[in-house]
């Protein structure tokens, strides 16, 4: 028997999870059979009830019990096994490559039917998004014209009682003007010239009673202070609501955040890193450290342990009342030693609070923001594939600045807690230790 069963194929007798042959072996409802170990570590790791060869789902995990026979036929064929396998299990495991790549391709295609069912979420929320602001301007848009409307009717009413008040003077002055004073004699003999007194036209209306009608403006555009009134209001609500927005992107990206270190071994001779590896200081004073090929030795940088080429992360920084600081991503392959700019084109993608207050973007040259709440937190945001590296005010959910870049190395999270200035700036930079897995 021992000499039949070395002549059969020896994938009879291999485990397809581990490509060995079998230790006791255990054979499930599908027909299958896999080590023991290898199937129970299997589901464990995936937390599956399928079978890993069909994919053959099962309502309820099957009881794992040890095949005997199979577990007898193996062992007889692990002592009787030809030293140099035939050509024919060459062809077995051509065919056995070839399967393991089909269900490669199809866990491919799955998964990037999932990542597409992903972006066409991002997008319907980003239409939201913008739907909602093109929403509020034009509801406050309306409120402008009504109230350049409101303005125009009132004008028109104001400048109708003013003609009204006017023709009714000139009217009152004309009948004064027709009507002599019956108080003055006037003598009924047209030829005695001499005795005659000239009638004197003397109005009963006083014109200190008048109105001064040079003192009264008539407004030749009255709609323009109510009009900017109204466009400051307008720009003042437009600011609350993409504020409103940014808080509700700040909330959506945040479901990716990501547990950041600092790599001690990157760090500059001035910097000290925390023994949790979530703090860096300047301190002034070089400590004794390895020349580590990957370290600083000119600037005060340091980078995180971690690095991503792919998918999105986010991660927060406290900066507090620090007065100066630089923060964002740098390319794995950067160079660490001498003297460099830290721009894009040499794989840097950061943000910096300059010592005198000013918030500048790291391009070359480099761009001034305005930045109007000064955060106390900052927020990172990456993704890697759309090629955007955003900061965010971690308070308020404001947007500061996206970089937009296409990567092809590896990026890590950079750090620079800045000089100590006299003191003012000694506080460290503390990286947030909320974690969630992607």
């Amino acid at each position: 028997m021992a000499s039949t069963i070395s002549l059969l194929p020896e994938k009879h007798f291999l485990c397809s999870l581990c490509r060995g042959i079998f230790t006791s072996p255990v054979t499930i409802p599908c027909g299958h059979s896999f080590c023991l170990s290898c199937l129970s570590l299997h589901w464990s790791r995936h937390q599956s009830k399928y079978c890993p060869r069909c994919r053959r789902l099962f309502s309820e995990r099957p009881d794992l019990s040890v095949n005997r026979v199979l577990a007898e036929v193996s062992d007889n064929y692990r002592k009787t096994r030809p030293q140099n396998p035939p050509e024919e299990e060459l062809v077995i495991d051509v065919e056995q490559m070839i399967q393991e790549r089909q269900q490669k391709v199809v866990r491919m295609k799955s998964a990037l039917e999932l990542q597409q069912n992903s972006y066409l979420r991002e997008v319907r929320e980003s239409q939201k998004v913008f739907s909602t602001l093109v929403q509020a301007m034009e509801k406050n848009h309306k409120a402008v014209v009504d109230a350049i409307e409101e303005r125009k009717r009132e004008e028109e009413k104001r400048v109708e009682r003013l003609v009204k008040e006017i023709e009714k003077e000139i009217q009152e002055l004309r009948k004064e003007s027709t009507e002599p004073d019956p108080h003055i004699p006037v003598k009924s003999d047209p030829d005695d010239e001499t005795n005659q007194v000239p009638v004197n036209i003397v109005p009963t209306t006083c014109p200190s009673d008048m109105k001064d009608w040079s003192k009264v403006a008539i407004e030749t555009d009255p709609c323009i202070g109510v009009t900017r009134r109204a466009l400051e209001d307008i720009m003042e609500k437009i600011k609350v609501e993409v504020n409103r927005l940014s808080k509700s992107e700040l909330k959506r990206i945040e479901k990716f955040a990501v547990d950041v270190n600092l790599s001690a071994k990157t760090a500059h001779p001035f910097l000290s890193v925390s023994e949790d590896k979530k703090q860096v200081r300047h301190t002034d004073k070089l400590h004794e450290v390895p020349d580590h090929p990957k370290r600083f030795n000119r600037v005060a940088n340091v980078l995180a342990k971690e690095s991503f080429d792919g998918g999105r992360c986010y991660w927060e920084v406290e900066v507090g009342e620090k007065i100066e600081w630089n923060l964002g991503v740098a390319r794995q392959s950067i160079n660490r030693k001498g003297k460099f700019s830290v721009c894009p084109a040499n794989g840097f993608w950061t943000l910096s609070l300059k010592a005198g207050g000013q918030f500048v973007a790291n391009t070359s040259p480099v761009t001034p923001l305005a930045v109007e709440q000064r955060p106390r937190k900052v927020g990172v945001f990456l993704d890697y594939v759309e090629g955007r590296v955003s900061f965010y005010c971690a308070e308020s959910g404001v947007h500061i600045h996206t970089f937009a870049d296409t990567f092809t190395d590896r990026l890590h999270p950079f750090f620079s807690p800045g000089r100590l200035h006299g003191g003012k700036n000694n506080v460290p930079l503390i990286i947030s230790s909320t974690f969630c897995s992607i």
